[in-house]
């Protein structure tokens, strides 16, 4: 199988359903060793980025398990139950109150280092476009969080509409025709950073959430990343799993 760019299935999705497919018919057992990342790139003809969130699919389904010094194995040609959180649009995920809005306090390009590029999941030496903002609630003004975004630079022109009801990848979808495929989101404890502290109304290395969302649009490419960090006290999250479909059934 060859992953297809055509096809109205992302690429991760596609190439998940083939390792799952391998995995059922027996052509790779249990207990055997998957290629590597680098080889499944060759493979498929894929970014590294697609390998690794369709490995995480599998992973999720129980079929496979990464192991120390070994690699990642096939752990079972059977999928195990998955709970599911349904959600129609990213609008609906990790949302905000109706009644606050961005507020744009600085921005421009930068150029990441080795720090970054891991963070942004891109290399080393990448132009971005970033802007740094505060979430407030539009009557009182009171802050809820501050959030770093990054662009890639060609859609940097959407700065100007920052603050308006429609959110940062609404904008971009609604003026160049990008449309999310995919919306990772990373969960973290951490400490306010000192630079933002005094916008959020809080002491520097206050308790705080770290909220990193990248959203991935055609071609498996990640066009915006958001850091954002909430006082500990500022954000709750709650959700509802259900019993989903297992892939292939």
């Amino acid at each position: 199988m060859i992953v297809k760019a055509d096809n109205p299935q992302p690429r991760y999705r596609q190439l998940a359903e083939q390792l799952i497919a391998e995995i059922r018919a027996s052509k790779l057992q249990v207990g055997q060793t998957l290629p590597g990342e680098h080889e499944l790139v060759a493979r498929f003809g894929v970014s590294r980025h697609t390998v690794r969130e369709a490995l995480r699919l599998v992973t999720e389904l129980g079929l496979i398990e990464r192991r120390q010094g070994v690699g990642t194995v096939v752990r079972s040609k059977q999928s195990s139950a998955a709970y599911v959180q349904t959600i129609r649009s990213p609008s609906e995920l990790l949302q905000y109150p109706a009644d606050s809005r961005l507020k744009v306090i600085s921005s421009g390009l930068v150029t990441t280092d080795r720090k970054l590029a891991q963070l942004l999941h891109c290399a080393t030496g990448t132009a971005w476009f970033r802007f740094g903002a505060l979430r407030q609630f539009k009557a009182t003004q009171a802050p809820i969080c501050w959030t770093d975004v990054y662009l890639v630079p060609e859609y940097r022109a959407i700065v100007k509409m920052i603050g308006k009801q429609k959110r940062v990848y609404e904008l971009i979808e609604a003026r160049f025709g990008e449309r999310v495929e995919q919306v990772a989101v990373d969960l973290r404890a951490g400490l306010v950073p000192a630079e933002y502290a005094a916008m959020l109304q809080c002491e520097p290395g206050a308790p705080a959430l770290k909220i990193v969302r990248r959203y991935v649009g055609a071609n498996s490419r990640i066009f915006e990343v958001s850091v954002s960090w909430h006082p500990a006290e500022r954000y709750t999250y709650s959700l509802e799993l259900k019993r989903g479909w297992q892939s292939g059934s």
